[in-house]
Formats: structure tokens, C-alpha cells, sequence
């Protein structure tokens, strides 16, 4: 019979396919999440320089078709101007999800200090074809509420 040639797969040979899998999509991922900070530390630099409308051309089309851009300036704005600049942006979180080949879903989450108060932060990034767009910023601030 065929059969009887047929073997168990060495277990050696199962963890290293693993390994190399788990490697190979890790090197994707944080390929992924590196421009996703890049791109975080973008937007930080904008929000302080008030370039509104660069931070919106920045963003995925999903994203502007849900908020416009006067929208979205008007809640940067507001943030601006009760948070003040950037001081300091510490990572707190990050996930990567694959999209089937529409690139990664890359979401980081930033415990941030700013001049005139704290609030964490949490950007969703669109990552295709070597670029990021905003997909979704959240922030959660006692200064905004």
C-alpha cells in the first residue's frame, strides 16, 4: 500500500516550521507597527504645529467618509487647545491584525502628557502597500470631557 511509506512528521521538524511561521509574520508586524509609531509621532508633530488639514489627508477614506474635515479639525482643535503640545508619548499597547490581503490593522495606545494635562490616547492604523492611514483616534482625557 502507499500508505505504509507514510510517517509521523518529526517533531523537530513541526516546531521549526512553527518557529520560522511565527518569525516570518513577526517580521511583518513589527515592520507594521514601526511605521504605525512613525506615524503616531507624525501626527503628534501636526497637532501641535495645528496643520489640521495634514492630519486629515493623512486618513484612511473610511475614515473620511464617516467625519469631515472641518469635523475632525474642530476636535483637534478643542484638543489642542485644552491639552496644549506634547510633552511626552509612552506606548502602552499594541495589536496587529491581518486584513486578507488588505494590508494590517495596526492599533497602538499611547498613555500621553501634554502640556496642560494626560490622556491616553489610541490610534487604529490602515497599513498597505508600505503606507499607514488613520483608520481611528480615540482619546480619553478629564480635560476634554
Amino acid at each position: 500500500m502507499a500508505f505504509e511509506s507514510w510517517r509521523r512528521p518529526d517533531v523537530r521538524s513541526v516546531i521549526t516550521i512553527c518557529a520560522v511561521s511565527a518569525l516570518l509574520c513577526s517580521c511583518g508586524s513589527s515592520k507594521s507597527v514601526e511605521l504605525a509609531k512613525r506615524n503616531v509621532e507624525q501626527f503628534h508633530s501636526e497637532l501641535d504645529s495645528e496643520q489640521y488639514a495634514a492630519v486629515y489627508a493623512a486618513c484612511d477614506e473610511k475614515f473620511q467618509q464617516v467625519s469631515t474635515e472641518s469635523e475632525f479639525a474642530r476636535l483637534l482643535e478643542a484638543i489642542h487647545g485644552k491639552l496644549g503640545n506634547v510633552q511626552k508619548a509612552d506606548l502602552r499597547d499594541t495589536r496587529t491584525v491581518s486584513l486578507q490581503g488588505e494590508g494590517a490593522m495596526v492599533t497602538l495606545e499611547y498613555e500621553t502628557k501634554f502640556a496642560e494635562g494626560t490622556g491616553t490616547e489610541k490610534f487604529s492604523w490602515h497599513i498597505k502597500d508600505r503606507g499607514a492611514a488613520l483608520y481611528r483616534y480615540e482619546i480619553d482625557s478629564d480635560k476634554i470631557k
